[in-house]
Order: structure tokens, then C-alpha cells, then sequence
């Protein structure tokens, strides 16, 4: 008697779990958000893109370049996007290399070179 309730248990929950996710599966499948823009990105993955655009850098010094990149993730300044990432990475003790990259990126972005970005920017 026992063994013969804890089968219909066990085929209880499996037949339940099989429509659970027959329903998911095809009555809702889940869909990711469309059109979500990069500035709701958390500050740890503007951080790392801010290290991937500085990485970039290294490789091909254009700051007019790494600014637009920097702008496409918060419309606001890069350069704060730029210092507040860095501030992140430190306080989370990112590795030094890659510190490194992101003062580069950030000493390497010349004044006039970001006003001229900036003038030339569309909002």
C-alpha cells in the first residue's frame, strides 16, 4: 500500500512538472526586454565595458572613438562614466592591470579633443 502511494506521488509531481513547463515553454515563452538601453546597465557592467572600451584603447589610440563608445553607455559625460567606473573598480579591487588601462584611457583623452567631441556630438 505504501509503495504504491509513493508511486502515484512521484508520478504526481512528474506529471505536474511536465505541465509546468509544457505551459512555459509554449504558452509563455520568456522573451528578453527590447530596445532596453545601455544606460540602465548595472555599475559593474558599465564598469566593464568601460574597461573593454579602454582595452580597445590600448590598441588603437582614438579618443574620439572611446568617447563615442563611452557616451553609447550613459548620456551623460563620459569622462564622469570614465572616473566613476575607475572609483568602481578600485572599491571592488579590480586587478591593477586593468586599472591601469582605465587612467590611460582616461589621461589619454585630450581637452580639445573632447571639446571638439562634444561640440560635434549628437544628442
Amino acid at each position: 500500500m505504501k509503495t504504491r502511494r509513493f508511486f502515484f506521488f512521484l508520478l504526481a509531481i512528474l506529471i505536474g512538472a511536465g505541465a509546468g513547463l509544457a505551459f512555459g515553454w509554449t504558452m509563455m515563452p520568456p522573451a528578453a526586454p527590447k530596445d532596453a538601453p545601455l544606460a540602465s546597465l548595472r555599475a559593474d557592467f558599465k564598469t566593464d565595458l568601460a574597461l573593454m572600451v579602454a582595452e580597445d584603447f590600448q590598441t588603437e589610440p582614438d579618443s574620439m572613438q572611446a568617447l563615442t563608445r563611452l557616451d553609447k553607455l550613459d548620456n551623460g559625460d563620459p569622462i564622469t562614466l570614465l572616473g566613476n567606473s575607475i572609483q568602481y573598480a578600485q572599491a571592488i579591487a579590480y586587478p591593477e592591470e586593468d586599472l591601469a588601462l582605465m587612467r590611460e584611457l582616461l589621461n589619454g583623452i585630450d581637452a580639445e579633443v573632447y571639446l571638439q567631441w562634444n561640440a560635434n556630438r549628437v544628442p
